[in-house]
Parts: structure tokens; C-alpha cells; sequence
């Protein structure tokens, strides 16, 4: 929200009627948001919000806009819930319902009964034959029947639960005034109070794993029984209509998107994206009310004090600025951050349990037992609503049914036997981290499967090694999680061979059932201007190599006085920061020392140019704020305004403001060097006669231009066209979404999307091609026919490996990790030496379930939501048993109490605001304000926050992680993230972020 924007009054939309919403709601929807996005409804007798960005906006500022509604249909509906308070009274509610939807007692415990509920279902709706509408006789009952386990209201019928639902949730949506919803809503309020007087007294006495129970066993104090009873109704509201409807919804776009469907049944993990997919098309909550306690602008529109919104999730999850195509259903659409689970602090608590329920279970088992599964060709499926929508009905048949063996556990765990009695030859060409996270993949779902990576170099880890900036160790860290890939006998590295040389591409192809092409890709890509052919441009690629120790790059270019570095991504910000910094700051890392002398003897000025306004430049704010550490260095901006956005509401703005020089930081002392930062500028030509003399911008409507020595240009990388394998590639069909390009030829990494993503991104793009493989082998498209390659006998292995690295530590400089052997020669006689004793770095990493000796680890969670909190109780229940760990909340932490004898893992949730969570302040504060001495401190962070919010995302875990290294303290690693709007669980994250940083500390200090 930018409040100096010219703001309007709210455009009246009084052609809406509510029965055309209940009927259709989309066309209406196009409607508003191609008109702004904000409006007010008569008949609704509220403000709809529906654009992507305005919804996304109301969630940014819960202060501003409230859950609090007074008069709200719901708190009428169902009494107030914690889904109408804000913070900090929302989360002391949500913490006691949390403990019920923890990752591991969704996995462990709920999985497990959901299976046993969906099986039941399934029969009841088989006995109704060609009567069966799989609404009404499978998705509500289902539902209704998970939901009293959940709950624990096992004195009521699964009747009940669908008639108070329905009726609580009718009451809720109840804008016409209805008096007999108002009536049917009262009785069921009261029937509920009723049955949970009686469940409240049979639990004190009978306690199991259910909500009900675990409110009785809470620590806390006790909730008030007033509360107990709205947020039951709320529960039962939302937690059967919801996954019901979301259910319907995902069974209908499978039924009626046969190709999808059938992708769906090959690969298993695909129904996890099926039921994503689902409910961004059709989100079963509609709207959600929120209120304003203050005159604001929102989208361009004024609001008054009091305003009554109504929070089109129907509508922003179908905005065409952010999803192409957006009315369709497509499972192989680029992954972006749908808001069907809400965001924020009201992130939906049950997303975890309804993820299992209907894509771990129930869409599985509909379709592997209901062979021939199709609508009824005689009766139609309707669908209605706009408050909540979902199916009215859907009839169905079926041609056979397939009976059930054993349990929904032992029916998968019989589906992974199959997969390892497997035996196919797979060859990943490529070792960096697409590659190795591909292989991991492969190994979790396909146990019996041989996997040979494939690198040209005589060394694994490709972008690891010789594309992340040397002086990010904790970013090469994540090769630990790697090593151990080759302690298994089924996985092979063949180093020293290149596709086409050693061995031609349709050979690699008929020695392997599977081949993933993962080779990544290196290659500058062009500017298409003047003079970028002249003497002293350069390619960042090879910038960054060069310093990496890459044996192909030979040459250390000479850069001289002044240099453009074209790019604003965090490729331009790591040559930015490896340029600008002088030797002393390289402790620890792994840089030649030589070539960066060379590189930047001669360097005073440095311009780094980028097309993008500030506010969507492409770098990370985090390497934008580790820039600021190093005061001796000038900083100016050129085409942003910082004062023109509030602090604290645009990380990438808050980053610039730390700079010395660019706003209100000083400089320490005389500059050493001086970096020009230009937005908004684009490059026009390259000046210069053979050689760079200059570079001419357009900035503002006008040419200006800069006398330079040199360019760099960092604006992506592009595939080599005189590659082998881009030869090969251009001659077959080109890849799908998924990677696969047919059967038993897949692309992964950059090669399959291009040159954008994190490491982190590979491991989720990695899970799903996994699936899409063993999808393939499923349905019988790839064979166990091959047998795999015989290496070439001048290939190397990871016992070559293995001496490079000792080699490489062994005799390293005192400051440094390792000092890399460059050429290839050096390389391939420390691989083929077998005087050099190693020892494998793979013993006693976190993940091998072994003991962490001395060491000791406090878990410290700072949290909006709750999320943090589940999440380091995860990280402790890993680690319990293993090492001397402890869980707390930073709120009950005083910085000058930690302990330089143990290792903090410190896991902060922001959401939207750009702040420490609430929770967290009085430690944040304590650090800003009293600047404890807590050196010798060491401490790793995970920030989980939501890519959403683009201009704060995850700044809460930031500011803690800034503070505590300002006091002294020494991070280990890097700093991780999770993002809530991504297909990755933030407990999985945080358990191999976890097993990351413990590997490190293990390395690092052998004692331990």
C-alpha cells in the first residue's frame, strides 16, 4: 500500500445481486478486478476486495484491517472464535488447538485414521452402485467422520456433524438476513453446546489423541469454556465443509481432465499438486470478512473508519496479473502462492491435516479402487456458492472395484516394496545440486534403483563448487546432505566424462532406462546492444568461476579502474560484493587469493546497473544488508527515492537504507572505493573503439553516460547452443512442465526451467520429477532392460573425490577452508593417487541417527502464527535422545542468559508486516537497545515467512539474525527460509536445514 498515491472513492458496483454470485461468481469477479479491485456492494452491504495484490494487502496489516469485525455474522453464528480476534488474543487461542496438528501427529497419528474412515466411506458408497453421488455418499461423510476424530466428539452420528456444519457455515454466509438460516443456525449452535458438555466430561476421564482432550491436558492455563465452544463450532464449520468441498472439487477437475488425471494415477505425488490446483481454482472458503480501524487507501481506493470488507479469495485466486490462464485447471502450471489456506497470522491451522486427508488418502483410494471412475452420463454435477463454494453434486459410476489389502499403511507400504524390487538403471548427467537432489529423490521412492551422476569434471557438486560465491560457506554446506548419497553401493559417480566424447548421447541412452539431463546452464546471456563484443567485457559466469578455482577458466581478466556490472540479480550482487571487499574479508572461505588480488588491484569505482525500479529489483535484501558491514565502501543511489515508501514496508528499500552513504549511514573514515547503484537505467550501447571505454544509459527519458574499463554482464545464463546434449534436446520434443521430455528422458534443474530458482527450489522441483519417473515405471513406459555404462577408463570416482578434498584441506592456507587444486591435470592426479589416506566426512552427520556427543542445542522460536513453534518442536524431537536439547520460546529468553556452550537454532515466522514477530520483541529489543556482549555466541537461522509478500518476506527472522551478529554472535551457515506459500512442508525444510547446519558444526569441530 503506498499511501501518497492519488486515491479515489469507492466505486459502487450496485448491478451484483447475490443470487448470480451464489450461481457464478467468476464473471463478476473479472469484472471488479478489471474495474480496480475494490468496491462497494449494496447487496451485500460491504466493500468486496477481489484483486490478488488488494487481498494480499489486507493481510500485510492486521492493525489497520481487523478479524475483530464487530457485528460479525460469524461470532453471531458461532460465538467468538479465534478466527475473529487479531493478535495477541488470536494466537494465545491458537496455541492450545495447535498441539493437535503437528506435523508428526498428522503423520503418525491422523494419516493413519483417515485411512481407516476413507476405507469405510468407500464401501457405504460402492453398496449405492448407480444411486452413488460421491459428494453426499463419500466426501461429506468422509469428512464429517475425520472431523469427530479430530475433535473428539464421539457421542455424535456423522449426520450431526453435516447438519451443524452446513448450518453453522450457512449462518456465517448469511448476508441476505435470512431468518430461517438464522433459525437452523441457533438450533445447531445449541445442539453443539449439548454434545460437547457431554465430551468435555467423558475426556477428563478418558483421554486420547483429540483436540477436546488435548484442551483438557493443556500446561496452559485452561481455555474458558465460552471459548472451548466457539471455536469448536468454528472447527466444525471450516474443518468439515471445507475439505468436503475441496474434495468434490479436486475429484470433478480429475474427472473431467482425463490427461491430468491420468498423470495423477502414474505418479502418486502428484495428487498433493492435484489438490493445491484445486482449491486455487475453486478455493472452498470464498470470502472471509475483515474490518477497518482507521481511514485507509487501499488499491487506489479510500476507505472510511469501520469499513466492512468482504475478502474475495474466489476471485483474487483466479487474478490474471498473477496466474495465466487462471480459470483453468492445470496441475502443470507454474507453482505460485495461492491463497485458499489465507495468510498471515489466520494461515489456516488445518492445512496439514486436509493436505493428508484428501491427497494422501482419499483422492488415492477413489482412484485406484474405483476403476473406470466417470461422471454419470445421465445426471449432472451442479456446483454453487460464493461465501463458500463447492459441490452441490456429483453422480458418478464405475466399471469395477478393486478390493482393499490390508491397510491404507500397508497398501503403501506394499506400493514402495514393489519400487524396490525395481532395478532400473538411471543416469543423472550432472552432479551439482539439481543432480545430487534428483538422485536423493530417486533413492527415497525407488529403493532398488541404480543411479549413476554423470559429470564432465573430475569433482561432484558443479554449482556448488564452482558457482556459489566462495566467501557463502554456508551455502556449499548443503553438499554434506550429498556426500552421504555415495555411501550407498546403488549410487555411482563417473567423473572425467563428457556426454558426446567419452560417450555419444543415443549410446547413454540405450545403456539406461532413464536418463535426467541436470548439466545445468553456464552460458552468459547476451545483452543484444552495441559494443558488447568490445575487448573487456565479461560474462559474471565466468567471473565467478574463475574465482571458484574452475579449471576451464584459466584467465584472470584485468578489469582496471571503473567497472559497469550490468544485472541487479544475486549473481551482480555477489560479483558486487566479491569485487568491493578486500582480502581480510575472505577468512574462512575458499577463494583464490591470487585471482582476487588480480582481479580487483585497480578497482575505485564500481556501477551496478539495473532496468527494474528498487522496489522490484532482483536481489535478495539479505546480500543487500550484508553489503552494509563493510563501511569503508561508499555507497550512492541513482532513480530511487527511499523516503518516498514508509520504512519497515519494502524489504528491498530497507536493505538500500543500510548502506553507508546511500541514506542515513555514515562512512568509516576515507572510502576505499565507491559503488554507483542506477535503477530504472537501461543500457543502450557499450562505448567504445576496441576496446570498453564507456556505457551509455537511459535514465529518465535521457542518455547519460558512464566512462567505465570494463562490463560485466549478470543478466542470466543460457544454454551453450554447441552443446552436445542442447544439440540432441533440439532434435526431440520439447520438455514439459514436469521435465519430461518422453519416456525415460527428463530434464532437471535450470536446463528444465531456465535460469532462475535457489538451491532449495531444485529439491522441490527434484520430488516431483522423482515422481514423474517413477510414474513412468508404473504404467509400464520405462523398462528394466538396461544395465548402465562401464565407466571410461580414464573416468573418476568418489574415492577420487575423496582425495581431492583431503588433498584440498590437507594443505590449505590458515584462513582458508580448502584451496582448490585449478587445473585439470592437478586434479585428476589427486583423484588417481592412491597414496593420499581419507577419511569420508559422511560419519556422524545429523541424518544418519547416530549420537552428536558434547554437543548441546537450544531450539529458540520466535512466532505469529504458531508455525515456528511446531517447528522447533520438530527440530527437538530429531535431535531428543541424540544430544542435550531443549525447546523455548524467545519471549521467555534473555539474551544475556545464552550460553557459549551451546548452539542456538533460532526458527522466527513473519508474516506480511516486516516485523519480529510479537513474541519475539522483548529479545529483539533487549539486543537493539542493550547491545549485550554475546560474543562467542553460535547460532543458525531459519526465517519462515511467504514469497507473497514480496517486499517483507521473512524480514522478521532477518532483523533477529542482524541483531545478534551486531552483539557478537557468529552465525553458522546461511541464512535458510521457508516459504509458506511454496509445496514444501516448513517442518521437512527445517529438518534437512537442521541436519545442515549440525553437519557443519560437526566438521568444523571434531570434538563435538
Amino acid at each position: 500500500m503506498n499511501h501518497a498515491n492519488p486515491s479515489r472513492p469507492a466505486p459502487v458496483a450496485d448491478w451484483i445481486d447475490i443470487k448470480t454470485l451464489y450461481h457464478d461468481p467468476y464473471p463478476i469477479y473479472e469484472r471488479l478486478r478489471r474495474e480496480g479491485g475494490v468496491h462497494w456492494v449494496p447487496s451485500v452491504n460491504r466493500y468486496l476486495i477481489t484483486s490478488y495484490e488488494a487481498v494480499i494487502a489486507t493481510e500485510h496489516d492486521q492493525e489497520t484491517f481487523s478479524a475483530n469485525e464487530h457485528d460479525s455474522l460469524q461470532i453471531r453464528a458461532m460465538g467468538h472464535s479465534m478466527l475473529r480476534r487479531d493478535d495477541p488474543e488470536h494466537y494465545r487461542e491458537r496455541r492450545q488447538w495447535q498441539s493437535v496438528f503437528k506435523p508428526s501427529v498428522v503423520k503418525n497419528v491422523w494419516t493413519q485414521a483417515f485411512h481407516e474412515k476413507a476405507r469405510e466411506q468407500l464401501s457405504k458408497l460402492v453398496d449405492k452402485e448407480s444411486g452413488a453421488d460421491l459428494i453426499w455418499d463419500f466426501a461429506a461423510p468422509f469428512a464429517a467422520e475425520c472431523l469427530k476424530e479430530l475433535l473428539g466428539l464421539h457421542n455424535v452420528s456423522s449426520e450431526d456433524m453435516q447438519r451443524w456444519s452446513q448450518t453453522l457455515i450457512d449462518a456465517t454466509g448469511n448476508y441476505a438476513n435470512d431468518p430461517d438460516v438464522w433459525a437452523a443456525g441457533k438450533r445447531s449452535f445449541d445442539e453443539v453446546d449439548i454434545a460437547l458438555d457431554e465430551m468435555l466430561e467423558w475426556h477428563r476421564h478418558n483421554r486420547d489423541h483429540s483436540l477436546i482432550s488435548s484442551l483438557l491436558s493443556s500446561p496452559e492455563e485452561q481455555m474458558p469454556i465460552e471459548k472451548i465452544r466457539a471455536n469448536i463450532k468454528m472447527s466444525i464449520g471450516g474443518g468439515l465443509n471445507e475439505p468436503r468441498d475441496a474434495l468434490g472439487v479436486a475429484a470433478w477437475a480429475m474427472l473431467t481432465h482425463p490427461d491430468q488425471r491420468r498423470a495423477a494415477e502414474r505418479d502418486p505425488s502428484l495428487w498433493s499438486t492435484v489438490f493445491d490446483e484445486s482449491i486455487r481454482w475453486i478455493a472452498p472458503i470464498g470470502l472471509y470478512s475483515r474490518q477497518t480501524t482507521q481511514k485507509t487507501v487501499l488499491a487506489g481506493v479510500e476507505l472510511p473508519k469501520g469499513a466492512r470488507l468482504g475478502i474475495c479469495i474466489l476471485s483474487a485466486n483466479r487474478d490474471e496479473s498473477v496466474w495465466e490462464r487462471a480459470d483453468e485447471f492445470d496441475i502443470y502450471r507454474e507453482v505460485k502462492p495461492h491463497l485458499a489456506f489465507s495468510k498471515g497470522t489466520h494461515v489456516c491451522l488445518g492445512a496439514r491435516a486436509a493436505r493428508a486427508q484428501i491427497a494422501d488418502v482419499a483422492l488415492p483410494l477413489l482412484f485406484n479402487h474405483l476403476k473406470g471412475l466417470r461422471v454419470h452420463p445421465d445426471r449432472e454435477p451442479t456446483i454453487g456458492g460464493w461465501v463458500f463454494r463447492g459441490m452441490l453434486s456429483l453422480p458418478v459410476t464405475w466399471e469395477s472395484v478393486v478390493p482393499f489389502k490390508g491397510s491404507g499403511a500397508d497398501a503403501a507400504a506394499s506400493a514402495i516394496t514393489c519400487e524396490a524390487e525395481a532395478t532400473h538403471h538411471i543416469a543423472i548427467v550432472g552432479s551439482g545440486p539439481a543432480g545430487c537432489f534428483t538422485a536423493k529423490e530417486i533413492q527415497r521412492c525407488m529403493r532398488g534403483a541404480h543411479i549413476d551422476l554423470i559429470d564432465r569434471l573430475p569433482v561432484p557438486y558443479g554449482l556448488l563448487r564452482y558457482g556459489v560465491a566462495g566467501d557463502h560457506q554456508g551455502t556449499k554446506a548443503v553438499s554434506r546432505q550429498f556426500d552421504r548419497l555415495f555411501d550407498s553401493p546403488k549410487v555411482r559417480f563417473i567423473g572425467n566424462t563428457t556426454i558426446g566424447d567419452q560417450i555419444s548421447f543415443e549410446a547413454l541412452r540405450a545403456d539406461y532406462d532413464a536418463v535426467v539431463v541436470a548439466s545445468g546452464v553456464c552460458a552468459d546471456r547476451r545483452l543484444h546492444i552495441n559494443g558488447e563484443d568490445l575487448t573487456g567485457v565479461f560474462g559474471a559466469g565466468g567471473i565467478t568461476r574463475r574465482l571458484n578455482g574452475h579449471p576451464y577458466e584459466t584467465t584472470t581478466p584485468t578489469l582496471g579502474r571503473r567497472v559497469a556490472i550490468i544485472g541487479q540479480g544475486n549473481v551482480a550482487i555477489d560479483v558486487l560484493r566479491l569485487l568491493s571487499i578486500g582480502s581480510e574479508e575472505l577468512k574462512g572461505s575458499d577463494i583464490d587469493a591470487a585471482v582476487h588480488e588480480a582481479l580487483t588491484r585497480d578497482i575505485d569505482t564500481l556501477h551496478i546497473i539495473g532496468r527494474s525500479s528498487a522496489e522490484k529489483a532482483r536481489f535478495d535484501p539479505v546480500m543487500i544488508r550484508e553489503l552494509g558491514r563493510f563501511a569503508s565502501i561508499e555507497h550512492r543511489l541513482h532513480g530511487v527515492d527511499l523516503d518516498r515508501v514508509p520504512e519497515g514496508k519494502d524489504a528491498r528499500l530497507d536493505a538500500l537504507r543500510t548502506l553507508p552513504g546511500a541514506y542515513q549511514v555514515k562512512v568509516e573514515g576515507a572510502p576505499s572505493m565507491t559503488v554507483e547503484w542506477w535503477f530504472e537505467a537501461t543500457p543502450e550501447q557499450i562505448n567504445g573503439q576496441g576496446k570498453v571505454e564507456g556505457v551509455s544509459l537511459g535514465l529518465g527519458g535521457e542518455t547519460i553516460s558512464l566512462a567505465v574499463d570494463s562490463v560485466i554482464t549478470a543478466i542470466g545464463f543460457v544454454p551453450d547452443p554447441e552443446d552436445v546434449i542442447s544439440k540432441a534436446l533440439a532434435q526431440l520434443p520439447r520438455a514439459s512442465d514436469t521435465g519430461r521430455v518422453e519416456a525415460g528422458l527428463y530434464l532437471a534443474g535450470w536446463l528444465r526451467r531456465g535460469a532462475r530458482g535457489t538451491i532449495p527450489d531444485q529439491r522441490t522441483d527434484a520430488r516431483a520429477l522423482a515422481g514423474v519417473i517413477s510414474g513412468d515405471i508404473a504404467a509400464g513406459e520405462v523398462t528394466c532392460t538396461r544395465s548402465g555404462m562401464t565407466p571410461p577408463v580414464d573416468a573418476t570416482d568418489i574415492d577420487g573425490w575423496w582425495r581431492i578434498d583431503h588433498q584440498e584441506r590437507d594443505q590449505t592456507a590458515p584462513d582458508r577452508v580448502r584451496t582448490k587444486l585449478t587445473t585439470l591435470e592437478a586434479l585428476l592426479e589427486s583423484a588417481r593417487d592412491e597414496s593420499i589416506v581419507f577419511e569420508r566426512r559422511t560419519q556422524g552427520v545429523v541424518g544418519d541417527g547416530k549420537s552428536l556427543g558434547d554437543l548441546s542445542v537450544s531450539v529458540l522460536f520466535g512466532t505469529e502464527s504458531g508455525n515456528a513453534e511446531l517447528v522447533a518442536e520438530e527440530i527437538g524431537q530429531m535431535l531428543d535422545g541424540r544430544c542435550a536439547v531443549d525447546v523455548a520460546d524467545l519471549g521467555d529468553v534473555d539474551p544475556h542468559a545464552l550460553d557459549p556452550n551451546r548452539l542456538y537454532l533460532i526458527v522466527c515466522s513473519t508474516y506480511g508486516d516486516g516485523d519480529v514477530p510479537g513474541g519475539a520483541n522483548n529479545f529483539y529489543q533487549t539486543l537493539r537497545d542493550g547491545a549485550p556482549d554475546i560474543s562467542g555466541i553460535r547460532f543458525a537461522s531459519l526465517a519462515l515467512g511467504d514469497s507473497s509478500y514480496a517486499r517483507t518476506y521473512s524480514r522478521g527472522g532477518e532483523l533477529l539474525t542482524e541483531a545478534m551478529v551486531a552483539c557478537g554472535a557468529i552465525r553458522i551457515g546461511e541464512f535458510g527460509r521457508h516459504d509458506a506459500s511454496g509445496p514444501l512442508m516448513a517442518s521437512e525444510v527445517a529438518l534437512d536445514w537442521a541436519e545442515g547446519v549440525l553437519s557443519l558444526v560437526l566438521s568444523e569441530d571434531p570434538a563435538t
